[in-house]
């Protein structure tokens, strides 16, 4: 009868044995599952990422063409305002009202510098000198700044070898 307690017990013990391991089994599946529906949604949740990363690129070629076509756009009403600025300058230039702006200044220009010289040349007489305005309208209007070379080589300081630079005038 020893033997036969002594399987009686090794069947015990191994009973004992797999009812542990169907436990631990049953518990390493109800793990395996969770983890199954962690790992289900890590994979829905990459896909939406990656879905939503190829509408932003997507998003991202559709607006860098649209400042393409925007920066296109501005670069062909920059060259239109700027032939609109030139063209008015022509069309102002060509006017009556820049003429007689024209005249008005030139005019008041004119009468300063004689009340300038007057006031500098006690002596001499400017009463003579006269503008006309006609002629002069007429004349300025056929040239402009570009068609005028002039080199002022006048100084307000006497050559150093005049003799009489020096000498008070009489």
């Amino acid at each position: 009868m020893s033997k036969f307690i002594t399987a009686s017990r090794q069947t015990i013990g191994l009973d004992k044995t797999r009812v542990l391991l169907e436990t631990r089994i049953q518990e390493v599946k109800e793990e395996s599952k969770k983890w199954a529906g962690v790992a289900a949604q890590a994979k829905e949740k990459t896909t939406e990422l990656q879905n939503l990363i190829e509408e932003l690129k997507t998003d991202a070629a559709e607006k860098g063409t649209r400042l393409d076509q925007l920066q296109k756009k501005n670069d062909e009403l920059s060259i239109l305002l700027s032939k609109a600025k030139e063209d008015a300058v022509t069309e102002f230039k060509a006017s009556k009202q820049y003429t007689d702006l024209l005249d008005a200044n030139y005019a008041t220009g004119f009468e300063d510098f004689k009340a300038d010289a007057m006031e500098n040349f006690p002596e001499v007489d400017f009463s003579s000198i006269k503008l006309n305005l006609a002629a002069t309208t007429n004349s300025l209007l056929q040239t402009s700044s570009e068609d005028i070379n002039v080199e002022d080589d006048a100084s307000t300081q006497p050559p150093q070898d005049d003799p009489n630079a020096n000498a008070p005038s009489s």
